[in-house]
């Protein structure tokens, strides 16, 4: 079987980035020890969360899926809204974090994501 490409069908591929995070509910753990502990049960109860790292911060964030036509219609025009974010300080990155319980927690380097680093420079100014 052979497959071939016709080369007048040609796509176009628009890159048109997030334009606004809405941030409804923020907490800045001063321990990271209890943001991981935290994370830890949510990861138990079968909750689909991760851990991010960016700009000096360990985070965790819940996004509010566009669920309405008004929500829908924001997140067409660039705007999302998250439901809570959850940070502490982490100045250097590691991969894996553990809990006094010993039970370890993955932490995905987000450094290269746009939005991300610009909401952790957010968050770091907030008190």
């Amino acid at each position: 079987m052979q497959i071939s490409e016709k080369k007048d069908e040609t796509i176009k591929i628009t890159y048109e980035p997030f334009k606004e995070v809405v941030i409804k509910e923020y907490t800045r753990f001063e321990n990271i020890e209890d943001l991981i502990y935290i994370f830890a049960q949510l990861r138990a109860a079968g909750a689909p969360a991760v851990l991010n790292w960016a700009s000096g911060l360990v985070f965790v964030y819940t996004p509010q899926p566009p669920e309405t036509d008004q929500l829908i219609e924001e997140f067409l025009k660039g705007k999302i809204y998250w439901v809570n974010v959850s940070f502490a300080e982490m100045l250097q990155y590691k991969p894996l974090l553990e809990t006094k319980e010993r039970i370890q927690v993955p932490v995905i380097n987000a450094s290269s994501n746009v939005i991300l680093r610009q909401v952790t420079e957010w968050l770091k100014q907030q008190k």
